[in-house]
């Protein structure tokens, strides 16, 4: 394999590293307030209580909680609160602070030792020295576990040591600069404020930026409604289409299906697949069902494009490419769906392509050949087959049913313009 230097694709996301930086400084100012509350009025000679024992590490807990929420749910890089952003700020919130109870333990436990070894005492000349030492190892330490908790919330073992790098960094210059803030302005409150700021900011900004120098390839948004946006390609099969599920959202754009195509990395390789059998895929203006992908290729999916992008030389041995060289993409936008083609058709008139000669199952999960994101639909809710050339469909155990007719069915024949129901959704068979 050979790679390319970096300079010759150099393009760093800088809204991600802005989002993500943004969000973890938000996390982090606001995770602040329940730490003061508990922290205010008590100093480090002071006798712990049992009280502020579980205050302090409550408070602990919300603002480590806060810092990973916001960071894992700016994924997106939207100011928009989907159900999508929910999930994962509440999946950041409860890891990082299930995490944070054991790191302040031995955050609290290695500050208290090296102020022991060293010595320190109040107002003890030089002794200064080991309490910002102690100050910077037990928040080098905090940051370190906070921003690995950070890489497990968001799902990615690589994100783990990114989260961890920016955590140091952050913890090392929170903890550096507490004691000079404080003498500056003589309260910790401030302090406080800035240094929790200092490593949310920094664990957003660093697990984005050693992301971006490591990434092998990545789709820029070039037109559409998201135009501007970066996707890049992690895992074996990255999925693309308007689902919220998939690693590349097209969102706003009837044209684009729930599942549109898939990119697979094979090796050196990255192969788009068609799957959106009617609307169809388009690679440089040519329709395609499969091909390798080269650095700078355009793909069209409805009113979408987006630049392909690698750092990494290609291998073309055993890659097929499928193309449709009668179907070419116009100027005017993407191919109308054939109508005579079997197919099922929503309200509001998007036809749902039926594979000839092969089941076509349908629901929830990115796996089906026809998705459909509606929470009445199981992950796999019915499957539609030839049988003796006509077409039935078979419901695979789905909780709320497929229907026919207000007759809930196991099997049944499908007839053209029959109506069928399956969960809250209805649709029409056009045979």
């Amino acid at each position: 394999m050979i790679e390319r230097s970096f300079a010759i694709n150099p393009a760093i996301d800088r809204r991600g590293l802005a989002f993500k930086a943004i969000a973890g400084l938000i996390g982090g100012a606001i995770g602040w307030l329940p730490v003061e509350l508990a922290s205010s009025g008590h100093s480090l000679t002071e006798v712990q209580t049992t009280w502020t024992l579980i205050s302090g590490f409550t408070s602990m807990a919300l603002m480590a909680g806060m810092i990973g929420g916001m960071i894992v749910a700016a994924e997106d890089q939207s100011v928009a609160i989907t159900a999508a952003v929910q999930r994962r700020f509440i999946r950041g919130f409860f890891i990082c602070a299930a995490i944070a109870l054991p790191e302040t333990y031995c955050s609290n436990q290695i500050f208290s030792a090296i102020l022991r070894a060293g010595g320190w005492t109040v107002n003890q000349p030089g002794s200064e020295f080991f309490l910002v030492i102690a100050r910077i190892v037990g928040w080098s330490l905090m940051g370190l576990l906070l921003g690995a908790g950070v890489g497990i919330a968001s799902l990615s073992l690589q994100n783990i040591l990114k989260g961890a790098a920016g955590g140091i960094v952050g913890g090392f210059v929170g903890g550096l600069l507490f004691d000079l803030i404080g003498a500056l302005s003589q309260t910790g409150f401030l302090s406080r404020l800035i240094g929790f700021s200092v490593i949310g900011l920094a664990i957003g900004f660093f697990v984005v930026l050693v992301q971006e120098l490591t990434k092998a390839a990545w789709l820029t948004v070039a037109a559409g409604r998201l135009k501007g946006r970066q996707y890049r390609l992690e895992g074996a099969a990255i999925s693309i289409g308007r689902a919220e599920e998939n690693p590349v959202g097209l969102f706003g754009d009837s044209a684009v299906q729930a599942r549109h195509a898939v990119i697979e990395h094979m090796d050196a390789n990255y192969v788009l697949r068609n799957v959106a059998v009617q609307a169809g895929t388009f690679v440089n203006g040519n329709r395609v069902e499969t091909v390798a992908l080269n650095d700078g290729d355009t793909i069209q999916i409805g009113g979408y494009e987006l630049a392909f992008h690698t750092r990494v030389e290609p291998r073309r041995e055993g890659v097929a490419t499928t193309v449709a060289p009668s179907i070419a993409r116009s100027s005017a936008g993407p191919i109308a769906a054939a109508t005579d083609a079997p197919s099922l058709v929503r309200a509001d008139g998007e036809r749902l392509a039926i594979k000839i000669g092969a089941p076509t199952r349908i629901g929830r999960a990115l796996d089906n050949e026809i998705v459909l994101n509606d929470a009445s639909i199981s992950r796999h809710h019915a499957v539609i087959e030839t049988r003796n050339g006509a077409y039935m469909i078979r419901d695979l155990g789905s909780q709320n049913g497929t229907w026919l007719a207000d007759q809930r069915i196991t099997e049944a024949p499908l007839e053209s313009r029959m109506t069928l129901r399956l969960g809250d959704v209805v649709l029409s068979f056009d045979g």
